[in-house]
């Protein structure tokens, strides 16, 4: 069986993707929660909580910039006194430079978000290209002159088997989160809150979405969030390293 995994692994990193699938999970589909679950660790560590002692969250906001939402999102957080880590998209920086530099000025984090949020495919990307994906994330982050922590976030959060490696040679932490709504796949904004309202606790990470088709529905889910936590008494924080819970 693990030399199944062993020729799979193998046949996916020189680009026969579709063999090395059947070869890798056909003894054991089960693996197949290891991409998904924030919660799995067999393809490395990832951050989905930290350490408080008081009712704080993270507030993470996934795919900008977009300039159909990213001033919206700002100004409802500034309202809130709420802060906040942005997962950009390098080719949206790219479009957009000016709101990367924008939500650092307001005293916001950005993380990195891959080059183009192959969000199908790259939980099956090849080590070249998981590679590519962050670098060219990076050199857009440079471009537009916008500081940025050494944070990942793959697209939907879907994990690869080659994507350990590539963080740790660029000393990136892989971020996830514990508490969501299913904003980013269209749900209801009232249905979104009631479902990550369940999952939040001191010290967990939350995520949310910008731009995109549904802006408008990401947006009223975000201010119903805030208004959320500002009821129960919760402040969105900024987490130290040291505080992350792997």
């Amino acid at each position: 069986m693990a030399a199944l995994k062993v020729c799979g692994i193998a046949l996916m990193s020189t680009h026969h993707v579709d063999s090395g699938l059947v070869l890798f999970f056909g003894p054991d589909p089960w693996l197949f929660l290891q991409f998904i679950l924030p919660s799995a660790q067999a393809f490395g560590p990832a951050v989905t909580s930290f350490t408080t002692g008081r009712r704080e969250v993270w507030l993470t906001i996934d795919d900008g910039p977009d300039p159909a939402s990213t001033p919206r999102v700002l100004d409802l957080l500034h309202s809130h006194g709420a802060r906040a880590t942005f997962f950009l998209v390098g080719a949206q920086i790219e479009k957009y430079p000016e709101l990367a530099r924008r939500i650092t000025g307001q005293g916001h984090t950005i993380g990195n978000h891959t080059q183009t949020h192959p969000s199908t495919s790259f939980w099956r990307a090849s080590p070249r290209q998981v590679a590519s994906e962050i670098d060219r994330c990076v050199a857009a982050l440079l471009l537009a002159d916008a500081p940025f922590e050494h944070f990942f976030r793959p697209p939907v959060g879907v994990r690869n088997p080659f994507l350990a490696p590539q963080l740790s040679a660029r000393g990136l932490d892989l971020v996830l989160w514990n508490a969501r709504g299913f904003d980013g796949g269209g749900r209801n904004p009232q249905t979104a809150l009631a479902r990550i309202a369940r999952e939040i606790r001191p010290g967990s990470i939350l995520v949310s979405h910008e731009g995109g088709i549904r802006t408008q529905q990401r947006l009223i889910f975000l201010e119903l969030l805030l208004d959320h936590l500002h009821h129960e008494d919760y402040v969105c924080v900024l987490p130290k390293r040291e505080a992350f819970c792997f």
